[in-house]
């Protein structure tokens, strides 16, 4: 008979596993280190009440699952709330970009009709959408990809995109704001450092 640290420890393993997650990003999401998570599934310690009740929650079951000991394969799946797939998730996420760009049509509208003319330089509300829907991809990516990459390259999208849009934005012809795209570089070495530490 397996004493209760090897049942709680299986289960979380399983349970993590099952969602698709990796150990960082479960420690991530409950504010602890990978070791920590590790050493749950292991069964050498044991996560307190109040967060086996939030890692209950958040995998859709309840802490006498997680506590309890369970004999198949079988058993695991008749219990385990499926978790939404990929599309559902990034469909959400093409909804949301759709939206951005739907508020940036309303906000560039309104003002036309507020001027009663097309300003020439009104599209750059377009041009903001474009780092705003990095941002929205670079979160997703955390939980839709398992690959570590994705958020490196959202992330990277963003800073230079949001460079790009701030230029375009106060051009003015013999104007000195390219420096602007300087700014980038030491920001892309941190977010590739950062990368590589979390990797």
């Amino acid at each position: 008979m397996k004493n209760l640290n090897e049942i709680i420890g299986e289960n979380l393993t399983f349970l993590r596993k099952k969602a698709g997650f990796t150990q960082l990003e479960v420690g991530e999401k409950f504010n602890y280190s990978d070791k920590t998570v590790s050493k749950w599934e292991q069964g050498s310690v044991l996560p307190s009440v109040d967060v086996l009740k939030e890692i209950a929650d958040f995998y859709g079951v309840s802490v006498d699952y997680i506590l309890s000991e369970h004999t198949s394969e079988k058993d695991f799946k008749s219990i385990v709330k499926q978790t939404p797939n990929f599309a559902k998730r990034a469909t959400l996420v093409v909804l949301i970009i759709a939206f951005i760009f739907a508020m940036a049509l309303v906000i560039y509208f309104a003002e036309v009709y507020r001027q009663n003319s097309i300003n020439n330089r009104l599209w750059v509300v377009f041009l903001w959408c474009v780092p705003i829907s990095c941002i929205v991809l670079f979160i997703s990516s955390r939980r839709l990809m398992k690959s570590k990459i994705w958020p490196l390259i959202f992330s990277s999208a963003f800073v230079w995109t949001t460079l790009l849009s701030a230029y375009l934005t106060w051009y003015i012809p013999g104007g000195g704001y390219w420096f602007l795209f300087f700014i980038g570089v030491p920001l892309q070495i941190a977010l590739i450092l950062i990368y590589n530490l979390r990797k």
